[in-house]
């Protein structure tokens, strides 16, 4: 039975002292009694709506230019769930037009997710890795969304089918060689010298370091010729070359020096600038620290960093003694590198180069020990610092076991007699790896090839602080393998068993 009471035409009587109070109570307790009956008062409960969706963004031109930026953004509503309370997830599913969804891309979202945008570079990806469409023709995709409530009780709502047109475009190589007798490796388009990829501008390619006079070009594969990206119409533009019977222009260095390159596959752009020249490519230390004591006939040579010419580098075992940084050997009076002051706090980063080797100063080491001196010609600033060696060592890529699975990484084994040298012996397939210190963290620091993929019977690999450049060794036939490095003195040995 429902109760109907116009309250508004119930009046109160004021008593003088309590005011309205009384009448106040007696209408409160109408009111609760009205909702204590046995027949309660009706309210409403807010169902929901079926599930919509739509689009901002069809009709679109892919471009690679554009690959980080959002091309397509799907959007809908949540959905009911019938007023039982249950959570609601949602499927989206995309597919050609006319293909009534037969193969569709499913994408399972979750809860609480009301939208999903697409790159150019996601969406282009779909296209032609998932539907096989050709580059710059014109696509139909339809897309809807699917709301499963998490209740037997309810089915799945569908939302309507939504067109949305796209032309897809032909992505560049995601790898470039340079080739040619002004490059380090020759005409041997196998062993061709790799650019790195801009890691902000995946379609910008890089390098930098030593080119002789000669001439050049740029392969995408190892092992082929075309395609290839060769002289356009001047030193500043590519020609993309995809046919033997299109020109071969080539591009001309005409002084041997320190080049950096920087091209970009999209705009076919490219530029060549010359470098400052170190002033020494060999140097040598020398003093009763180092193993070859004052012996200036034969000091000890330091090694100069392949990426960057105007760094040297000398990892040993030093003994408590002075050294200096000679620039040749067989005569004291030559030119030397040397701290600013006679026997400075090892600290103190300050270098000068002093022409005659006077005055004499030196460098001081009071505590004998393992030791990496970095040596910078370009900001005269000199790294001494002893060595603590790295307690655990793993191995990531897609040739060891754990892939590429920076979290869990396959660990190496330390030498018990010697905590420089770590092993790993087992099975490796076909692809690469490096060796990071630490796990979980692509940013942290590695030891990596002197340059990518570079031979496997180079012994010689360099500490990396930061994982930049991402150079890494390659495994071309799989097998079982014994890997040997030691840490402190940078080497490796990769032995095929």
């Amino acid at each position: 039975m429902r109760h109907l009471i116009d309250i508004t035409n119930i009046k109160t009587r004021r008593v003088p002292g309590i005011g309205n109070l009384l009448g106040l109570m007696l209408l409160w307790a109408i009111v609760t009694g009205l909702f204590s009956c046995e027949d309660k008062l009706e309210v409403p409960v807010t169902m929901g709506s079926p599930i919509d969706i739509s689009v901002s963004g069809s009709g679109v031109v892919l471009t690679q230019k554009s690959a980080a930026a959002t091309a397509v953004k799907l959007s809908w509503t949540t959905g009911t769930n019938k007023g039982t309370g249950a959570s609601i997830s949602y499927i989206l599913q995309i597919g050609k037009k006319g293909d009534n969804f037969a193969q569709p891309v499913v994408i399972n979202l979750g809860k609480g997710l009301y939208a999903k945008a697409f790159t150019n570079s996601e969406l282009n990806g779909i296209l032609l890795d998932q539907f096989g469409v050709a580059p710059d023709i014109k696509v139909q995709l339809e897309a809807r969304i699917i709301a499963v409530v998490s209740s037997a009780d309810v089915e799945p709502d569908t939302s309507k089918v939504l067109d949305v047109e796209v032309t897809p475009y032909k992505p560049v190589s995601t790898t470039l060689y340079m080739i040619g007798d002004a490059t380090p490796k020759g005409w041997d388009n196998t062993a061709a010298t790799p650019l790195t990829a801009d890691e902000t501008d995946p379609v910008t390619f890089i390098f930098e370091g030593k080119l002789t006079a000669g001439e050049l070009k740029f392969i995408t594969t190892l092992g082929t010729w075309i395609p290839s990206y060769q002289k356009g119409t001047d030193n500043s533009h590519l020609f993309f070359r995809t046919d033997f019977s299109e020109p071969d222009d080539k591009f001309v260095i005409s002084e041997t020096g320190i080049y950096k390159i920087s091209m970009n596959l999209v705009d076919l752009t490219i530029s060549f600038t010359k470098l400052d020249q170190t002033p020494y490519n060999e140097l040598w230390i020398v003093g009763e620290a180092t193993p070859n004591g004052w012996n200036i006939d034969a000091p000890n040579q330091m090694i100069q960093d392949s990426s960057d010419p105007f760094v040297f580098t000398y990892n040993e075992i030093l003994k408590t003694g002075e050294f200096k940084i000679p620039t040749s050997t067989g005569n004291w009076g030559t030119d030397f590198y040397m701290p600013l002051t006679d026997h400075p706090d090892i600290s103190v980063a300050s270098v000068q180069l002093v022409k005659g080797g006077s005055p004499d100063y030196k460098w001081n080491i009071t505590e004998a020990g393992p030791y990496k001196i970095r040596l910078d010609l370009r900001s005269k600033t000199i790294a001494i610092r002893k060595f603590t060696p790295y307690t655990k060592l793993w191995m990531v890529g897609d040739a060891t076991p754990a892939g590429w699975n920076i979290t869990s990484p396959s660990e190496m084994v330390v030498d018990p007699s010697n905590p420089f040298v770590f092993t790993y012996e087992g099975a490796l397939t076909a692809g690469e790896f490096k060796i990071p210190t630490a796990t979980g963290d692509w940013g942290g620091d590695f030891f990596m090839p002197v340059e990518n993929h570079q031979d496997l019977s180079i012994t010689k690999m360099k500490f990396v602080k930061g994982g930049s450049p991402d150079n890494k060794w390659q495994i071309t036939t799989a097998g079982n393998y014994k890997i040997t490095i030691d840490q402190f003195y940078e080497t490796i040995l990769i032995e095929k068993q």
